[in-house]
């Protein structure tokens, strides 16, 4: 018999600014300050690709000023990400539940759509269900490389949930998830789901409110 696995849910409020990302290039100079975390997020990539792109970077924690490091090209933009069908289910039972309560939809965002995914398919490999990544640091981090315009940041995650109709009921059962949900000020949100690992789903979803009022 295939034992249950335990799901985990936990909601968390951000507030944030903005910073400057780099633009991209074929071969990159480590400054100082840098990671490879860093460096992906500010040339548009995963961090995975970024390591698999330099073999010669033996521990990927650990780079120096003046190394070089390679940008890999033909990419997947973060702007090209459309959602899997689970992620679209998610979307929908979300704006279903907001206007319930008489509240706008909200517009999902590829950007942040890309920065939760890339949160689920970390906790998946790191075997970790937490606001704070080991790789990434928290959400504050992950939105402040791409320079997105808004004055704060909702974020819910959660793992051991089969279906869409699963962790969001779980998040509606959570004071906490669900008043992230039911934001009357939020605009925009990003889903992002991963299958495998330990707990055999992932769930992560941003949910903002843009400066200039959702346009």
């Amino acid at each position: 018999m295939m034992k249950r696995r335990v799901p985990c849910i936990i909601g968390f409020l951000l507030f944030l600014s903005i910073a400057n990302s780099a633009s991209a290039k074929s071969t990159y100079f480590v400054i100082k300050g840098d990671t490879l975390w860093k460096i992906a997020l500010n040339h548009n990539l995963n961090l995975e690709s970024i390591i698999k792109s330099n073999p010669q970077v033996k521990n990927p924690d650990l780079i120096f000023p003046g190394q070089t490091i390679i940008i890999p090209s033909n990419q997947v933009s973060r702007e090209e990400i459309t959602l899997n069908q689970k992620e679209q289910k998610l979307l929908m039972l979300t704006n279903r539940e907001r206007q319930t309560y008489g509240l706008k939809p909200l517009i999902i965002d590829p950007t942040l759509s890309y920065l939760a995914r890339q949160k689920s398919i970390d906790m998946l490999k790191k075997e970790y269900v937490s606001h704070n990544s080991p790789t990434y640091g928290d959400s504050t981090l992950m939105l402040k490389a791409f320079q997105i315009p808004f004055k704060k940041v909702k974020e819910n995650i959660g793992a051991g949930y089969l279906s869409a109709e699963e962790i969001h009921l779980s998040w509606m059962n959570s004071t906490v998830n669900k008043a992230n949900v039911l934001d009357n000020m939020a605009t925009h949100i990003g889903i992002g789901y991963a299958e495998g690992g330990i707990h055999g789903h992932y769930w992560t979803i941003l949910i903002v409110q843009r400066i200039e009022g959702g346009n």
